[in-house]
């Protein structure tokens, strides 16, 4: 069917360099219907008058939640209604701001324009200070406050940002939380 073809070939086709050359990766039906319909909440989302909450997408490990978040991200990119947003994955680990870091580096095609990694909190506020446009990647634990602040500063008023969380929900026991090891 034309209606979902075309779009297949045009936003959820991609190509990834691997051991044996390039790989062809075409979205699976639950990445496309997914990312589709996660844009049509976001724009809703950040219209004026929106409430800038977006949604939750689960899924099981496995299936595919990266390269989901890659084609969500270059569909978000071209949209005229979010004009130019400015994307900002957040993860709770290193390792993962890595691997989704490397996912959306070998999406550049599709993404039109080069992912960059946050490497400190000075970092990543010099890089949302941006205008328009742009994917950045951090960890949730850059946005604690520095050493002796007690108040989070803004750090932008852009309606047009908009934060993509993968896995930070261990978060929720706050930055500084611990695991007892008696209890």
């Amino acid at each position: 069917d034309p209606q979902y073809f075309l779009p297949l070939l045009r936003h959820f086709t991609l190509f990834h360099p691997g051991k044996n050359g390039l790989s062809k990766i075409v979205a699976g039906y639950h990445q496309f219907h997914a990312a589709q319909k996660a844009l049509e909440t976001t724009v809703i989302a950040t219209r004026e008058g929106g409430n800038r909450k977006a949604g939750v997408i689960w899924h099981t490990q496995g299936s595919g939640k990266s390269l989901l978040m890659a084609f969500y991200a270059g569909l978000a990119a071209k949209h005229p209604a979010l004009a130019n947003p400015t994307l900002v994955i957040i993860t709770d680990r290193n390792d993962l701001d890595d691997q989704l870091f490397q996912t959306f580096s070998n999406s550049k095609d599709l993404l039109r324009q080069t992912p960059q990694q946050a490497d400190s909190r000075e970092n990543l506020r010099e890089l949302l200070t941006r205008q328009t446009g742009g994917i950045i990647f951090t960890t949730l634990q850059k946005f604690s406050p520095d050493e002796g602040e007690n108040v989070f500063p803004l750090l932008t008023d852009r309606r047009n940002v908009v934060v993509i969380a993968d896995e930070a929900h261990r978060s929720q026991y706050g930055f500084r939380a611990k695991v007892g090891v008696k209890t």
